[in-house]
């Protein structure tokens, strides 16, 4: 067994963990990223499903410091956003710092000598002062327990199985998020039969893209402020259309005709556009957007199941009437386990509490980055820092600069660690709480993953991506006990 030490373990080469690199190596802070895959990316990395794409606008959708004049178009695909990753990351210089193919197992807090103590798969013990988890909430899928067998090809769109040639397949598509979505005119056109399981229908705007003019890619590469300039309207654009989210749900209303509309004059049958139709307020569940979802369901080989799956058949997938219905692939566009990659590394705090035990009535974070109980250890992207109208990158940047910024507080102070105090923490949830209960995630109707039985209530952050860098701007010593 080898051993490692570093000040800032980091875990994660995704989006999350690879902007905390960026950082800590320009504040020339010594780091280590551990990612169990043999390549970064997270997950733009693992899904790689057909017509993957990104629906936050590619400047937005991208760091602020490392800008990419070349886009193709308004919204990068999967392809682009991971080419985009992994220039980054050999532009700053990273890839040296990153060890591909270890997994981290365990991750325990040795309170005498104020470090953690990291375990991997291979066998590699790494000793640090922090620990920053970039592990990401869209990274474990969730599958569906279903009872019986099926005999054919299964797998999440997440885990897209590249090998199967779906041409003339009777393919089951479970799920229509985000990914289902984007799934559907692919499946319809090659499928013999797809069966779609809609448990609740989405609210589906069209998605504004076009190729990017050569004349503006020009512009950004020679007046790099121009694209700075762009990334910020669209930034801003996005903020007040997110006041309907957070602050004013009954403003979302003015868009729902505009879907409306659209059922009713790209869906053909009047018994499919009733199924289509959502009955809680947009905005409640994940606003989606397609050019061709609502037309690929005209088509004679696509057929929507109201509600989801109830059992298996070695060549069938049974509805919540007892249907069955025939199938060679089932596909499982169903979502992730949000805190489900925390749980999987066996975190182990101040007191030997594990971070699983923690959280088993929901999350619980202060600002999203830290947790009382742990110390030294910082959450990107994690429960209580994520917004659903807008990208997650500004987040992530303010939250990778608060890391920065309490390593060094701690320096600072003469100290070896700094812990979250629970009554800081337990103000925070109550605050999110508050704030929860007049969102349109609260009132609009559905229950979604945004939902759990935490103190908050939620998962998301619910307010806007200003306030919450606001938020971040500084390190509050008083809301942490120092430890010397």
């Amino acid at each position: 067994m080898t051993a490692t030490r570093t000040e800032v373990l980091v875990v994660g080469a995704g989006l999350s963990g690879l902007r905390q690199a960026a950082d800590l190596a320009a504040a020339g802070i010594d780091f280590l990223v551990l990612e169990k895959a043999a390549d970064l990316g997270g997950t733009w990395r693992d899904n790689t499903y057909p017509d993957a794409a990104c629906d936050v606008e590619s400047d937005l959708y991208s760091y602020a410091r490392d800008r990419n004049p070349g886009w193709s178009s308004a919204y990068a695909t999967q392809p682009e956003i991971l080419a985009y990753l992994r220039d980054v990351a050999r532009r700053r210089g990273l890839l040296p710092s990153i060890r591909f193919g270890t997994e981290v197992t365990g991750a325990r807090w040795q309170a005498d000598t104020r470090t953690w103590v990291v375990s991997t798969a291979t066998g590699v013990t790494c000793t640090s002062r922090f620990l920053v988890l970039g592990v990401g909430g869209l990274h474990t899928p969730r599958v569906p327990d279903l009872p019986g067998s099926f005999a054919g090809h299964s797998w999440h769109s997440s885990r897209w199985n590249h090998d199967v040639d779906l041409t003339g397949k009777r393919v089951a598509l479970v799920g229509v998020g985000a990914s289902g979505v984007q799934l559907v005119p692919h499946l319809a056109e090659r499928a013999a039969t797809l069966t779609v399981f809609q448990r609740t229908p989405a609210w589906v705007l069209p998605k504004a893209d076009a190729p990017v003019p050569a004349w503006r890619k020009r512009l950004y590469r020679r007046l790099p402020w121009t694209q700075s300039l762009h990334r910020l309207r669209i930034y801003l654009r996005r903020e007040k259309r997110g006041l309907g989210f957070h602050h004013r749900p009954d403003a979302l209303a003015a868009a729902e005709p505009v879907v409306l509309g659209r059922i009713a004059a790209q869906v053909d049958s009047p018994r499919l556009r009733d199924e289509l139709t959502p009955r809680y307020r947009l905005g409640c569940k994940r606003v989606l957007f397609s050019n061709d979802y609502y037309p690929a369901l005209n088509r004679a080989n696509v057929h929507v199941v109201t509600g989801g799956p109830t059992a298996l058949r070695p060549r069938a997938v049974v509805d919540e009437e007892g249907q069955e219905h025939e199938a060679d692939v089932v596909v499982y566009a169903t979502g992730f386990d949000v805190t489900g990659s925390f749980h999987h590394i066996g975190i182990e705090g101040a007191d030997g509490r594990r971070l699983e035990d923690a959280w088993r009535t929901g999350a619980s974070t202060y600002n999203g980055v830290a947790v009382s109980g742990f110390p030294n250890m910082f959450l990107l992207l994690g429960p209580h820092s994520a917004v659903p109208y807008t990208g997650a990158v500004v987040n992530i940047e303010a939250q990778s600069r608060y890391v920065v910024r309490a390593i060094r507080a701690v320096r600072a102070a003469g100290a070896t660690a700094l812990v979250v105090r629970p009554e800081a923490e337990r103000r925070f949830q109550e605050g999110l709480r508050r704030r929860f209960t007049r969102t349109i995630w609260h009132v609009g109707g559905c229950r979604t993953w945004y939902h759990d039985d935490s103190t908050a209530g939620t998962v998301l952050y619910p307010g806007s991506t200003l306030e919450y860098r606001l938020l971040l701007r500084s390190v509050r010593l008083r809301d942490y006990a120092l430890i010397r």
